[in-house]
């Protein structure tokens, strides 16, 4: 079964306090644009200070989450498609002779100046209208706008000389620090005091930094981690879920199911299920 070609685009205020609960990936490409506020975004294990008029494209594969900053009111816009909704445009735009990639094979961050905000906002305004409605050629429609917005984020990307670095002070550096050794040793028994020993640092102020810098509690990161790798185990091996859960560091099956199912909304099965119910409607190479 060959899926349909996915196109979404909505727009979201939020007054409350806000904080994804778990990293999350996406078959599709995303294209995150904050009308107001400020956020932080996590991408691959570094953090973003978005402020107004911030652009983020999110490749594909790449995990990410978003996580309060200032008041935690803000307001963003949000876009996922996949490659077929454009492959009719063709994946390269031909200039000069030469073939420029129309879809960026890496995320990054975009600091738009304050008119080419104007001519995004314009763009997004007129693809939530036509998203919203059902007129003839919609779907036509919307590739177009896309095309235009594609090229738009080309521009500026390619007129800025550098794009937005990740946040690097030095609490973040050490925090990054933490989170590579929690992405290699996932499946060893970590606790608090041996990780604020491991970089000489109180385990207080260790809390502290890293709730600040990624909005999300060393535990709450470390279960998330171990969720993740747990998933692509599901994925792509037979092991039975009671090896995936010593594999990945749950001290229990039961822990592990009950945290595994609060982060997915599935149970490890019912996730391996799901899985390969995916992979055979997926359209053969």
């Amino acid at each position: 079964m060959i899926a349909t070609p996915r196109f979404a685009i909505e727009q979201a205020l939020r007054t409350e306090p806000f904080s994804m609960s778990a990293d999350h990936v996406h078959q599709a490409h995303e294209i995150y644009y904050l009308l107001a506020g400020e956020r932080y975004y996590y991408i691959n294990q570094r953090v973003y200070a978005l402020q107004k008029g911030d652009l983020i494209w999110i490749s594909k594969h790449d995990f990410h989450r978003t996580s309060n900053k200032g008041s935690g009111s803000h307001e963003r816009i949000l876009i996922n498609f996949d490659e077929q909704f454009v492959s009719t445009l063709t994946n390269t735009v031909p200039y000069g002779g030469q073939k420029q990639p129309l879809l960026p094979e890496k995320s990054f961050l975009l600091r738009p100046s304050a008119e080419e905000q104007c001519e995004l906002e314009h763009l997004f305004q007129q693809m939530l209208d036509e998203y919203h409605q059902d007129h003839a050629y919609r779907h036509m429609y919307l590739q177009s706008l896309l095309l235009q917005l594609l090229i738009r984020i080309g521009r500026i990307q390619s007129s800025t000389p550098d794009t937005i670095a990740p946040e690097r002070s030095e609490k973040q550096q050490r925090v990054y620090a933490v989170i590579e050794y929690l992405h290699a040793h996932y499946a060893e028994r970590l606790t608090l005091d041996q990780l604020a020993r491991h970089f000489y640092i109180s385990s207080t102020y260790l809390c502290r930094i890293f709730k600040q810098t990624t909005g999300f509690t060393l535990v709450e990161y470390l279960l998330d981690v171990r969720v993740q790798q747990a998933r692509a185990y599901l994925s792509e091996t037979s092991w039975k879920v009671t090896a995936i859960a010593e594999k990945t560091g749950f001290d229990s099956i039961a822990h592990f199911g009950r945290v595994f199912k609060q982060c997915t909304g599935y149970t490890p099965l019912q996730y391996r299920k799901e899985q390969k119910k995916e992979q055979g409607d997926a359209p053969t190479p």
